[in-house]
């Protein structure tokens, strides 16, 4: 009696376990994950996947010298294109003018966090800090606005305006905290929503960036969310939010075959810093050891190609893509050109506008 009861008791806590195991299995295969692999795969062409590609040459003149590239927003026939300013240009490289003035006084910015574009009314949303601008389709100064936190990337969604605010070394009891939260705004730019998204404790105050920053993403599907971790820790952020109603919703996990681990000096192996959803693709942007990758996914025919530096133009130079109109699957690629003479001015670069299938 005793033997048997001892047996069914095993039997009991090995079910219990499987049972558990199972569980946490289907938890697991919940969130869709895909895997990148530490080896790359060999150059694909840019012809190979775009339906189509339009290289623009843009002016070089008196008015306008263009320095790091940040972003490029595509509106009707014009590109506005943003350094520390925003210069437009028509979609055959003519400069057409400064958007707004730089500076500190009204109406002015001294240099640009973000910058998006409603496609119905035509508005121009620009952020400097805390200040956001408002230019309307003719290009004149519409509103300004001074938030009470810093916008360090904005998006129009389905005509509401959205914002991601970092506040960086909170104050928490011997540590610090970077906390970001994603603000939904109503036609006053008052805050209708808050989303908590996350909290960084750190030893000590610590600012880690990167020029291009793309961390909302609108489909058909949604809006997603990725905003990278760049201060030292020994883990990655790796996965793809949904932002739904006042939540956050796990969405898509990256895998990294070759996982983080920090350096001799501290600092990470593997940084993260973009993860764009359109309505075909997954494309992220990672180093590795210090060198440069695109991870392109396509979603229709769940094939993956983990590229050094980008994809290849007909020129065999990488080329990287960015967003332009994600659910149309337009991206754009920054094409700077080397010059015999180096005691002349560097001209502007190429901007390159790519369709993929």
């Amino acid at each position: 009696m005793f033997k048997t009861t001892i047996i069914l008791y095993l039997i009991l806590i090995f079910g219990i376990l499987v049972t558990s195991l199972s569980c946490k299995e289907n938890q697991k295969s919940d969130l869709f994950t895909i895997e990148i692999p530490n080896k790359t795969d060999s150059p694909i062409l840019l012809s190979e996947i775009a339906s189509s590609n339009k290289s623009i040459k843009l002016e070089t003149s008196d008015d306008v010298f263009l320095g790091n590239i940040k972003d490029v927003k595509l509106n009707g026939n014009r590109l506005f294109v943003s350094d520390t300013k925003i210069s437009i240009f028509d979609t055959e490289g003519n400069f057409i003018q400064l958007l707004g003035q730089q500076g500190e006084g009204p109406g002015e910015y001294k240099s640009i966090t973000s910058i998006d574009i409603d496609p119905e009314s035509g508005h121009i949303y620009v952020s400097a800090f805390n200040k956001l601008l408002v230019y309307g389709a003719n290009l004149e100064l519409v509103e300004e606005k001074k938030l009470g936190y810093p916008i360090k990337y904005l998006k129009i969604f389905e005509n509401e305006l959205w914002i991601v605010s970092e506040e960086i070394g909170i104050k928490t009891g011997d540590k610090m905290a970077n906390q970001t939260v994603i603000y939904k705004l109503n036609e006053t730019f008052q805050i209708l929503d808050s989303i908590p998204y996350r909290t960084i404790i750190l030893d000590k105050k610590r600012v880690g960036g990167y020029g291009f920053r793309y961390w909302l993403s609108d489909t058909d599907e949604g809006l997603f969310m990725f905003m990278p971790v760049l201060t030292p820790e020994n883990m990655l952020r790796d996965t793809l939010y949904q932002v739904l109603g006042k939540a956050l919703k796990p969405a898509v996990k990256f895998h990294f075959e070759k996982g983080q681990s920090l350096d001799e000096r501290g600092y990470q192996t593997l940084l993260l810093y973009n993860v764009v959803n359109s309505s075909s693709y997954y494309i992220l942007e990672y180093d590795q050891d210090w060198e440069r990758y695109m991870f392109l996914y396509d979603k229709k025919n769940n094939t993956a190609y983990n590229l050094r530096e980008g994809l290849t133009d007909d020129g065999g130079e990488p080329v990287f893509l960015r967003p332009l109109d994600l659910r149309e699957n337009l991206f754009y690629y920054i094409k700077k050109k080397e010059y015999s003479d180096k005691s002349t001015e560097e001209k502007n670069p190429e901007i390159g506008i790519v369709k993929l299938r």
